[in-house]
């Protein structure tokens, strides 16, 4: 899970994201995603599926790393 992390990251880094807008765009805790971001702990399963749910058009690149733009799954590199 630990790439999915990463992934996170460079959406937040991609979009200026700071961790209370992280915190308020997926509903979940400061502390919680601050142990995540410095790599203390697991993405639980009902966790990436709020992160989905806040990025809609990221989800599937979020949890696989691989975009299906025909679908209109992208990554932020994309979006450049």
């Amino acid at each position: 899970m630990g790439d999915v992390i990463e992934r996170i990251k460079v959406i937040c880094k991609s979009e200026g994201l700071t961790r209370e807008e992280l915190v308020s765009k997926t509903g979940m805790n400061y502390a919680r995603w601050h142990n995540l971001m410095n790599n203390r702990g697991v993405m639980r399963p009902e966790e990436i599926v709020l992160t989905g749910k806040a990025f809609p058009e990221d989800k599937h690149w979020i949890v696989f790393g691989e975009e299906l733009p025909e679908a209109g799954q992208i990554s932020p590199e994309s979006k450049d």
